[in-house]
């Protein structure tokens, strides 16, 4: 299965262009601001970098995959960095409860992303680890750009948008575990992102009714940030 997975990557950077055609590649104005065009480029070449990275390893570059996965020591930062300067740069309108909402998604992918992320680089030189751990990134961005295809073409909203999201990437997790214990792997790395994932996941339908929370991100969003 793992042999496949640059196809899997591929197939979630191919259902990016109907998530984001409307509203970023061809919108009816295009956005000027540098906000959006930092996060969209930065997340584009984490998709290109896990696709190539996985067919470096097929092809047994170990080398060149050593190299290139050196530049994530910059990507990821800005991936992080561009996240939430753009959460910050829509909240200067004035904060309603849809920001609050989606506020607190985008934290909660980008704890789940950085954690996989900080993770493989920990277990870098133990491979089944690293491979499992990198995949559970991709996983992080599922909920983005499965989210905008359901609303946009769709028309589902929240709660029962999320509720598909987080369903799709959970069977996910559990289909890999399950992998797992057929092939007699009995990886760890599996069940503990998914109870990650979960834990994250679950607060996305109480958060607007914690006064917690919105204190948290009028207080963000009062920060000087560019």
């Amino acid at each position: 299965m793992y042999r496949a997975s640059p196809f899997f990557f591929l197939a979630l950077l191919l259902l990016a262009i109907p998530a984001f055609w409307p509203s970023y590649l061809f919108p009816k104005k295009y956005e000027t601001d540098w906000h959006v065009h930092l996060h969209g480029i930065s997340m584009l070449l984490w998709m290109v970098l896990l696709i190539v990275q996985a067919s470096l390893i097929q092809l047994k570059s170990f080398a060149v995959h050593r190299a290139l996965g050196k530049t994530s020591f910059i990507l990821v930062p800005v991936i992080v960095a561009s996240t939430l300067l753009l959460a910050h740069y829509r909240m200067r309108s004035g904060l309603n409860t849809e920001l609050l909402y989606f506020f607190y998604v985008q934290v909660a992918l980008l704890v789940q992303f950085t954690i996989a992320y900080t993770l493989a680089i920990f277990e870098r030189r133990t491979a089944s680890a690293h491979m499992r751990f990198m995949v559970c990134t991709a996983l992080a961005l599922v909920d983005p750009i499965l989210a905008r295809v359901l609303a946009i073409h769709l028309g589902i909203e929240p709660p029962l948008l999320q509720l598909i999201t987080y369903g799709v990437v959970d069977a996910i997790l559990v289909a890999l575990i399950v992998h797992d214990k057929v092939e007699r792997h009995y990886s760890q790395v599996y069940p503990a992102m998914l109870a990650l994932f979960i834990a994250t996941q679950v607060p996305t339908f109480f958060v607007l009714s914690w006064p917690q929370w919105t204190a948290f991100t009028k207080a963000f969003a009062r920060l000087p940030l560019p």
